[in-house]
């Protein structure tokens, strides 16, 4: 191994290293990297003695043997909430190096024994190691969020898979491109091996698309089918809302009817005791009912208040006469927004009552609507991306806004959050 052949592993093994941490610290928020950077670093001294002081076919191997059980084995020692995602999205990304860097060799390889020994050739790890960072630095950056929610769907047997073709399909593809391109059978088996893993490169990206856009469709078709479920329960929380009123209306006649007569006897007393006792009937049957002007947001303001915890309050500002009865995307909206409010609620350790804020207002078609809570800090929106839950329901309210050409902002000052929606009915 020459001095140019060294510095290129060198240089595609700190790649990868860095670019392996940087892409997991992005996505999976890593708790800890000291002893991956230690091991790392253990490695990287190992090969720089091996170079040093060792000569011919056992330097050569041992520098190679340690670049890559490097770049395989040390995502094991990242430490992160998810595990499984962290050392999938690490080895995938030092197999992807390795595979591309090989492929490339096999490709240079049909140019003939001048090119093989080229310096071009020799700068392929370093070549590749910088065109696969460069693409994992914009999926991690831009399009962060897509591509956690795309890894978050994807299937261990597939990653697997995929992993095993990278490595032993990288690994062939060197071993082949050593054959002398001089001979017949040499050449048949470098096409048919360029065909093969040319074939399985596009391949896997189409089979993991299919999969993770089959699991997307059976989450949302899960999340509106329980979207589904509640609005009929708060069909039935109307009809009990109803129930109760008609039973209050003829309680109270009755209650008239026994307080006028002890009133007229002078039994102040007995009086005032039926009346406390229409008191506390009536706080225990209304005190969670709001006046919004739609028997629909009633019942989901109501049926959320009974599900939350004594510290939390929801107070609501507004009118919705106009809003339609029959409005699904309208109960899907309410609901999405209070659960990210609870989501941010759950966060806040301090004591005390926590309050959220709805306001809305229904005007020609269109309906007004912003929802303000506490939040821990100001990252709220982006601490959010770590729920697969919450994420979705936050696109799933972008989507139901956008679709007629409304709008969805977010907003934090001082702590607190906020949720506006245009949304046009």
């Amino acid at each position: 191994m020459n001095k140019i052949e060294f510095t290129d592993s060198i240089v595609e093994y700190l790649s990868g290293i860095l670019i392996v941490f940087l892409f997991t610290k992005k996505l999976f928020n890593l708790k800890s990297a000291k002893l991956y950077f230690a091991v790392s670093g253990t490695v990287l001294f190992l090969m720089i003695a091996s170079f040093l002081f060792l000569e011919g076919e056992l330097q050569n191997g041992i520098v190679v043997n340690l670049e890559f059980w490097g770049l395989m084995l040390t995502p094991f020692l990242l430490k992160g909430p998810k595990k499984f995602y962290i050392f999938s999205t690490a080895i995938t990304l030092s197999s992807v190096i390795m595979f591309a860097a090989f492929y490339l060799v096999l490709v240079l390889s049909f140019f003939g024994q001048n090119i093989t020994h080229s310096i071009f050739l020799e700068f392929t790890g370093m070549i590749t190691s910088l065109i696969v960072s460069i693409i994992f630095f914009v999926l991690c950056t831009v399009l962060k969020n897509q591509t956690k929610f795309f890894i978050e769907n994807i299937s261990k047997p597939i990653v697997l898979l995929f992993n095993l073709f990278l490595i032993i399909g990288g690994n062939f593809s060197y071993i082949v491109s050593l054959l002398d391109s001089g001979l017949r059978y040499a050449v048949a088996v470098k096409l048919l091996t360029m065909l093969i893993s040319l074939i399985f490169t596009i391949a896997f990206p189409v089979l993991i698309y299919n999969q993770v856009k089959k699991n997307l469709y059976r989450y949302e078709t899960g999340i509106f089918e329980q979207q589904l479920n509640i609005q009929r329960e708060y069909g039935k929380t109307i009809a009990q809302s109803s129930a109760q009123l008609r039973r209050f209306r003829h309680d109270y006649n009755n209650l008239s009817l026994w307080i006028k007569p002890l009133l007229e006897q002078g039994k102040s007393q007995q009086a005032l005791e039926l009346v406390k006792k229409s008191d506390r009937e009536i706080i225990s049957s209304y005190s969670i009912l709001y006046n919004t002007g739609s028997d629909t947001a009633d019942a989901i303001l109501s049926e959320r208040l009974k599900q939350l915890t004594k510290e939390v309050k929801i107070s609501f500002s507004g009118n919705l006469t106009k809003l339609p009865e029959d409005n699904f995307d309208i109960c899907v909206l309410l609901n999405n927004t209070i659960d990210i409010a609870l989501f941010s609620l759950q966060s806040i350790t301090s004591d005390g009552e926590k309050l959220i804020e709805i306001s809305a207002m229904c005007k020609q078609g269109v309906l007004l609507y912003k929802i303000c809570f506490p939040c821990e800090n100001n990252g709220f929106f982006d601490d959010l991306q770590s729920s697969k839950d919450d994420m979705l329901k936050m696109n799933i309210l972008r989507k139901l806004t956008e679709k007629n050409d409304g709008k969805m902002d977010t907003h934090i000052e001082n702590q607190i959050a906020s949720i506006t929606v245009r949304y046009i009915f």
